[in-house]
């Protein structure tokens, strides 16, 4: 597995890191150029702001209707109803599309909610459907996560809260949500990832060349390929995955500071 890891990943990136520093395809050495010239590009920088705003709309509401849901289901029917909500998550791109299609309408056919208009795949509101559409695939995910980590928690600890009066929504907030948290990170991490999964989706509603709201970085990639513009992509993929790594090992380090002091203050 580490041998095909290597030879599959860590090469190829080796490799675009190298080449990110030289003049196309040639060997002419030239810097910082490709990523400084990448930081100006607008197109960039449009993909950029508008994966930031995806992430400030789906992370706080998955989290939060997924942490909701688990409750209920753990509650009502003991998780096991959860597989229902896992299924957006194994539909194809094309069902998927078709299914929003369908609710909303297009310029050829009505939908069954006339809720946006007809054109909505090529304004600004195709940003939010979009939005919703991956709130909606990546949901089933934290959610049995979050049932499996709320069926972990010792009743010992939920029975004593409720002998010493605590009530439902107190034992929630400071019981289950503090036990969760780990699982809360791990659901967060999988939503970013499922972000950029659901690119399919995002090519079927808009093509290579979708509206401002839509435009992906897959989309940014996909088009220098195609243009066989390679410095900019091997400069483009190597700040895709360095930026964050970086923030995913920061936020590992600052997710566990608070336990770590925990520790330190209860040995004090």
């Amino acid at each position: 597995m580490l041998l095909a890891i290597m030879v599959n990943y860590l090469l190829p990136f080796v490799i675009a890191f190298i080449r990110s520093f030289y003049h196309g395809m040639g060997n002419t050495f030239v810097g910082m150029e490709n990523y400084i010239e990448l930081l100006q590009n607008h197109t960039f920088l449009l993909a950029i702001r508008n994966l930031l705003i995806l992430w400030a709309f789906v992370l706080p509401l998955n989290l939060c209707i997924a942490f909701l849901l688990a409750l209920l289901c753990h509650r009502i029917h003991g998780g096991r109803s959860s597989a229902l909500f896992f299924l957006p998550a194994v539909l194809p791109a094309v069902c998927v599309v078709e299914i929003v299609s369908q609710l909303f309408g297009t310029s050829q056919i009505d939908g069954l909610f006339s809720l946006l208009p007809a054109d909505w795949s090529t304004g600004q509101v195709a940003g939010m459907v979009f939005g919703c559409l991956v709130l909606w695939k990546g949901l089933g995910y934290s959610l049995l996560i979050l049932i499996v980590a709320l069926g972990s928690i010792p009743e010992e600890y939920l029975e004593a809260a409720a002998l010493e009066g605590a009530s439902y929504w107190r034992i929630v907030f400071s019981i289950r949500l503090p036990l969760t948290a780990p699982s809360l990170g791990i659901c967060a991490i999988l939503a970013v990832y499922n972000s950029f999964r659901c690119f399919r989706e995002a090519l079927l509603l808009g093509g290579a060349h979708p509206t401002e709201s839509l435009y992906s970085l897959q989309h940014f990639l996909q088009n220098n390929f195609s243009n066989m513009n390679f410095a900019r992509l091997e400069a483009a993929s190597v700040f895709l995955i360095v930026i964050p790594l970086l923030l995913l090992v920061f936020f590992s380090a600052f997710w566990k500071l608070p336990v770590w002091k925990r520790k330190e203050g209860g040995r004090s």
